[in-house]
């Protein structure tokens, strides 16, 4: 029973864990039990000076103590259940492990439809994991009782035939990628010119994460972007060596955020941040000036120059068959310039120029400047 001896301090009185104990041994409980049966008393309300009611506490609980147990065990008050001992080889006597009992043409799936971790039982292979101090001598670890094997994640609930029965049963609510889009790869890359790739890593250990996940690579062709000329080139020189001139192919590589996610943010921002800088005019782009550019430009150049007058030669020369007399004796520089053939030529002296030399551009060019000069070949001047 409990008192109040203040109203902060709670006194225990009378009643312990030890004494119900004690007189649950003695047998004391069940003789006062016994002399009380024929007697009902009504339950006694105590109340403190403020008249606030105790609850009753139970110091004990509704189910015996492992101590109690085992004094009634030991004078002989209480039986003791006889329990069959779990042992694994008592289980394995009852039936064989399921994985010897597979047939080789069973329905995997069913056995194992989803993700799970691995059980020795049900794995019909000789799988074996773990290190040896000498694994020439001895083989690493059995699958049975194998922890190794349960720690790390497995894929065997996407063989060949469970991604066979998800693909068809996800068919009805995917369409038909388009077959022209696999057959011509320059049409892909007109309709789909960004392309965004990763990588996912998984680890034997337990940790899952890896660095490396999180970095996302963007490439994107300059020829699919809106760009002048200008803006081009400037978004070449703000882009520096992510911008590879071979395949017209601007890489953006994105790791400094923590997450996947956050990276692809970024380097989406990053593109839309240099697009709209590169198509940006400043005050200060009107004093360009031709040595500014990244590449030498026929147009407006020494060579042009040169060229148009030697092709106003040309034309009046007899001896020289040249493809623009058939302008006449009179055409102007205007109409020299603005000839196909011209044109021709500045494509390929920019590609000349502008490109490292080998031996097939320069014989290309060679033989371009011959033919817009109206020279025959060697072989023919020789026959004639």
């Amino acid at each position: 029973m409990l008192y109040r001896a203040s109203t902060s301090c709670i006194v225990r009185r009378h009643s312990t864990l030890a004494e119900k104990l004690r007189a649950v041994v003695s047998g004391d409980v069940d003789r006062k039990t016994g002399s009380d049966r024929g007697q009902v008393r009504a339950p006694k309300v105590e109340i403190d000076a403020q008249g606030t009611k105790f609850n009753e506490m139970f110091v004990m609980p509704k189910r015996k103590l492992r101590g109690q147990l085992l004094i009634e065990q030991a004078t002989g008050r209480a039986s003791v259940t006889q329990r069959s001992r779990i042992d694994i080889h008592d289980r394995l006597a009852v039936r064989r492990p399921r994985s010897e009992e597979m047939s080789t043409d069973q329905d995997w799936t069913a056995v194992w439809p989803a993700a799970r971790s691995f059980a020795s039982s049900v794995v019909p292979l000789p799988v074996r994991m773990g290190s040896r101090p000498d694994p020439e001598k001895r083989a690493p670890f059995k699958k049975q009782g194998n922890l190794e094997l349960v720690k790390i994640p497995n894929f065997l609930h996407l063989t060949p035939a469970a991604i066979e029965k998800h693909c068809k049963a996800i068919k009805k609510f995917c369409t038909e990628f388009p077959p022209e889009l696999i057959e011509d790869k320059k049409l892909c890359e007109s309709e789909f010119p960004l392309r965004i790739s990763y990588n996912t890593y998984v680890h034997q250990g337990t940790n899952i994460r890896d660095n490396r996940a999180r970095v996302i690579t963007i490439q994107v062709k300059l020829s699919a972007l809106p760009l002048s000329p200008t803006a081009k080139e400037k978004l070449i020189r703000l882009a520096t060596n992510r911008y590879d001139e071979k395949t017209d192919t601007l890489t953006i590589i994105t790791d400094r955020c923590i997450t996947r996610k956050q990276n692809l943010d970024y380097a989406f921002y990053l593109l839309t941040a240099i697009y709209h800088e590169a198509c940006k005019v400043e005050p200060w782009e009107a004093l360009k000036q031709r040595e500014d550019s990244l590449k030498v430009e026929f147009e407006g150049s020494e060579t042009q120059k040169k060229l148009v007058t030697m092709l106003k030669h040309v034309v009046s020369h007899e001896q020289l068959n040249s493809p623009l007399k058939s302008a006449g004796s009179e055409v102007s520089e205007d109409q020299i310039a603005t000839n196909p053939n011209v044109q021709q030529f500045a494509k390929m002296w920019d590609k000349y120029i502008n490109t490292e030399e080998t031996p097939e551009s320069t014989r290309e060019y060679a033989k371009m400047i011959k033919t817009l000069l109206g020279v025959k070949p060697p072989s023919e001047v020789r026959s004639s």
